[in-house]
């Protein structure tokens, strides 16, 4: 059975790592989402560890941006398990970083379909590591 679940392991949190991915990662672009990401040597407990962001200049209230960021985790948190399960298989760890960038509210649909697209297409580039 799957477990459907993002704890606080999973939540990549490290400012040195997050400055190193939008340095040295990748990025994939599916509206309304962007996601970097970078993949490494296996060397923490967790194979992937992601983040997520609401800019605060598209969206000055703080209750807009938080509804825009579990809408983003609960997207992640559903679709994640491929991707874990790879990132186990090719022993590597993996981190996320996922950046709002709609200028309006969507529903949770269109976001959950730009963030599976985006997991597939890093899954798909992951598979082709060797």
């Amino acid at each position: 059975m799957a477990r459907y679940s993002f704890p606080k392991n999973e939540k990549l949190k490290s400012r040195t790592l997050i400055n190193m991915l939008f340095e040295e990662g990748n990025s994939e672009y599916s509206f309304p989402v962007k996601v970097f990401w970078l993949s490494s040597p296996k060397n923490s407990s967790t194979e992937v560890q992601a983040g997520f962001s609401v800019p605060k200049k598209k969206f000055k209230r703080a209750v807009d941006r938080n509804l825009l960021k579990r809408r983003m985790r609960e997207a992640y948190r559903l679709n994640k398990m491929e991707l874990i399960d790879l990132a186990k298989k090719k022993n590597l760890s993996l981190s996320l970083f996922f950046i709002f960038s709609a200028n309006s509210i969507l529903d949770y649909h269109q976001i959950e379909k730009s963030i599976v697209n985006q997991l597939k297409v890093i899954s798909g580039k992951i598979k082709n590591f060797d």
